[in-house]
């Protein structure tokens, strides 16, 4: 009588590992998009209507976050590693402690925050209300969202999908691997 006897071992530690590295690389992968989806809504101005109104230009004496580019630089990706499997992708945009406002009138106003400099991003996003002694006091500023429309249109980015077909092949790879 022959008898075959097949025996395989697999390294559950070592699949954990490729797991992780597999998941790093496609958070990573999809934080691309998203970063790119944020720069051209701000960048081409589809979540407002607010930076073609004249006064905005004329209200801060030049040209308004949007034309300088300082609210679109501003969005950086803080990727993720094996041991932290979480990319971000934020708009790190502060206001400064200086600043210089021209009124409807002509006359100008230079001077120093009190308070510590905001980040532009979030209020862009969240939309707020102005404070009682600025400028404009008390008017409602309505959210100018650049991040829902970004997320809606994630599943149809070609390098969303190229994301999801790489980390597939890298799963099926670190399985093979695990098993000796």
């Amino acid at each position: 009588m022959i008898q075959v006897k097949y025996k395989k071992n697999f390294d559950v530690g070592r699949l954990l590992r490729n797991v992780r590295a597999s998941a790093a690389v496609l958070l990573n992968d999809v934080a691309v998009p998203v970063k790119e989806g944020w720069d051209e809504s701000i960048g081409q101005g589809k979540f407002n209507n607010f930076y073609n109104k004249k006064s905005t230009q004329d209200l801060h004496d030049g040209e308004p976050l949007l034309v300088t580019g300082k609210l679109a630089k501003s969005n950086k990706i803080l990727k993720a590693s094996t041991k932290k499997l979480k990319a971000v992708v934020k708009n790190t945009a502060k206001s400064s402690k200086n600043y210089k406002i021209k009124k409807p009138n002509g006359k100008i106003f230079k001077g120093t925050r009190k308070s510590q400099p905001v980040f532009y991003g979030y209020y862009q996003n969240k939309g707020f209300t102005t404070a009682s002694n600025s400028l404009i006091p008390n008017k409602r500023v309505p959210a100018r969202n650049f991040v829902d429309k970004t997320l809606d249109n994630l599943e149809k980015n070609p390098k969303y999908i190229k994301a999801k077909q790489k980390f597939a092949k890298n799963l099926e790879k670190s399985m093979k691997m695990a098993s000796k």
